[in-house]
């Protein structure tokens, strides 16, 4: 065997490592991505979930702090403010009947008592427009 044989095992040696090495880099490379984008979709859903899980909470606090607006007498409100109102209770009852593990059982009374004084409103209101 002469140099030029064994420079030419030598090349051929270190560039089968060489595209060794490189296949095993690419490989490497598209799994890292594929675990990146399954770790970037699970924190998005998770994301997803807690701005959900925000906004039922920020619902029961408008329901519950309307409720004892109400019982308090403390602010005259608009028809428009109860239906915002009953609204947010149809949207957090959404929630909360697809979230069986989320904290319940709040909001009932003060929903039936709003509804209440939602239809004694209304009564008001008509009787006022027929009086007119």
């Amino acid at each position: 065997m002469d140099e030029k044989d064994v420079f030419a095992l030598i090349v051929a040696i270190i560039g089968s490592n060489a595209l060794f090495g490189f296949a095993q880099f690419i490989i490497q490379f598209l799994v890292t991505r594929s675990d990146m984008k399954q770790n970037f979709g699970k924190k998005l859903e998770d994301l997803n979930e807690k701005i959900d899980e925000n906004q039922a909470i920020n619902a029961r606090v408008h329901i519950l702090r309307f409720a004892d607006e109400l019982r308090f007498g403390e602010v005259c409100h608009s028809l428009d403010y109860y239906k915002q109102t009953l609204i947010d209770a149809q949207c957090y009852e959404r929630y909360v009947n697809s979230h069986p593990n989320f904290s319940n059982g709040i909001t009932e009374l003060s929903v039936e008592f709003i509804k209440d004084k939602y239809r004694e409103e209304l009564e008001r209101k008509k009787e006022n427009d027929i009086q007119k």
